[in-house]
């Protein structure tokens, strides 16, 4: 079998690859070099008859993007002998009949399609995309009974993930590896007592089956299982530092929450009241002129307590990439009445020059409504492709605010918004109606839609 002439970083990648822990989670900050050192792991025991390993991201998109876990194996694996199968997403290896998996699962129920498989290696990019069920589940097909005709001993079974804090798998990869990663470990009851494990240490748990959770037990004991967390960051990586000096001021640049769990590796900042602050917003008492409004609608269906409202506003930017925002609605109503407020709020701004109606659920069937409504001919009214998670599309926005860009219009309702904002987490825990239509607004605003509506003849 041909040989790869490749060395790992000294450091946290190089105590990676020498990890004998049974799960290791590598990261905690951008830039470094998770992703690499996984198909490298991969790659360990190819020379074994038998062995088998897979590779996962969340989605397909993910896995198969530029630079992607499938494109990079491209330039590495054939070194070794690999041959790719594009319809199995799978690279056999010719002389052991070894295989390397790339896999996805996007929803829950897609672990089922590894229900039979036999895993010697499981390796998780970007282990805080995914959720816990799913981890668990893809554990228990880690083993294997393949042997290492050099040494004669089985292939170790593993799992290794890399990963940067946030996401929606945060909070329990952070309990996971909690006595690395959680500042108040060893001061909370349930591990009272404990102490911190430092960086690259090693610790032992076992399943409690009463508690239905890992808890920390001695080596010895006969059902411990290894695990580790080595903290790297971008500073860890000497090849993306030379390559590409300005990433780090990407970093630096990116809105607090994300600066800080991908450039600080931060897993105790809090998202709720990081994304935006109050002190951010500048309150103004009228607008500039020229500036071209876009008006979005984030529309609920009911009225109970608990549920959403309609809420809606008015955003412009200007060359400055200033973001302005004004006249905000913020109401609970069911459809008929929101549709006579949305075509009296049409009517009654014509500086607005384009209305957005939130594209999901009964946005749609809301906006060709809309359209055939004779008293709206001649304006502009859209349907908007929501794009990620509230979370995603607020930060979008967050980092101008950090900057002093957003500004508020004089009005009644910017108290209730500012408290929102500082409020907002992107759970939908609390009321977000007002944050989630600004998000809209913004992205109608920096990416216009220069088109006619067709109208349909009554």
């Amino acid at each position: 079998m041909a040989s790869l002439a490749w060395h790992p970083h000294p450091g946290p990648q190089e105590a990676f690859h020498r990890s004998p822990a049974f799960e290791v989670l590598y990261g905690g900050a951008a830039g470094g070099g998770k992703s690499e050192s996984l198909l490298i792991e991969a790659l360990r025991y190819v020379h074994v008859p038998g062995y088998t390993a897979v590779l996962f991201r969340r989605t397909f998109k993910e896995l198969s993007q530029p630079k992607g876990l499938i494109h990079r194996a491209r330039d590495i694996f054939p070194l070794l002998g690999g041959k790719y199968n594009e319809q199995r997403y799978e690279w056999r290896f010719e002389q052991s009949n070894a295989i390397i998996i790339f896999s996805h699962m996007e929803h829950l129920a897609d672990r089922e399609s590894h229900r039979s498989a036999e895993y010697a290696l499981i390796g998780f990019d970007e282990l805080t995309t995914f959720e816990e069920e799913q981890y668990d589940f893809l554990r228990s097909r880690c083993r294997t009974t393949a042997v290492d005709p050099r040494t004669q001993q089985v292939v170790p079974a593993r799992i290794r993930a890399g990963s940067n804090p946030g996401g929606p798998g945060h909070e329990w990869v952070k309990k996971r590896w909690a006595p690395w990663l959680d500042s108040d470990y060893g001061k909370e009851p349930t591990t009272e007592g404990r102490v911190r494990a430092k960086p690259n240490e090693v610790r032992y748990f076992r399943r409690d089956i009463e508690k239905e959770e890992d808890v920390e037990c001695l080596a010895t004991d006969p059902d411990a299982l290894s695990r580790q967390f080595i903290p790297a960051n971008l500073y860890d990586n000497p090849t993306l530092m030379r390559l590409d000096p300005s990433y780090e001021l990407r970093l630096k640049s990116l809105p607090l929450l994300e600066r800080e769990q991908l450039l600080n590796a931060n897993w105790d900042i809090l998202v709720r009241g990081n994304v935006f602050k109050p002190e951010w917003f500048k309150v103004i008492p009228s607008a500039p002129e020229g500036l071209r409004w876009h008006r979005y609608y984030d529309l609920a269906a009911s009225v109970k307590t608990a549920a959403d409202f309609t809420a809606s506003a008015a955003v412009a930017t200007n060359s400055s990439a200033d973001i302005f925002i004004r006249d905000m609605i913020n109401v609970k109503m069911e459809w008929p009445d929101a549709e006579k407020l949305i075509v009296r709020t049409v009517l009654d701004e014509p500086w607005v020059v384009e209305h957005g109606i939130e594209k999901k659920m009964h946005g749609l069937a809301a906006f060709q409504i809309l359209i055939r409504k004779p008293e709206l001919l001649g304006h502009r009214v859209v349907a908007v492709d929501v794009d990620g998670d509230k979370l995603s599309r607020a930060l979008s926005w967050s980092g101008p605010a950090e900057q002093g860009k957003v500004y508020l219009v004089a009005g009644s309702w910017c108290n209730s918004f500012i408290n929102q904002a500082s409020l907002f987490d992107g759970t939908g825990a609390t009321h977000d109606d007002m944050v989630d239509t600004v998000s809209g607004g913004v992205k109608m605003a920096a990416n216009p839609r220069w088109r006619t509506i067709q109208f349909k003849s009554l």
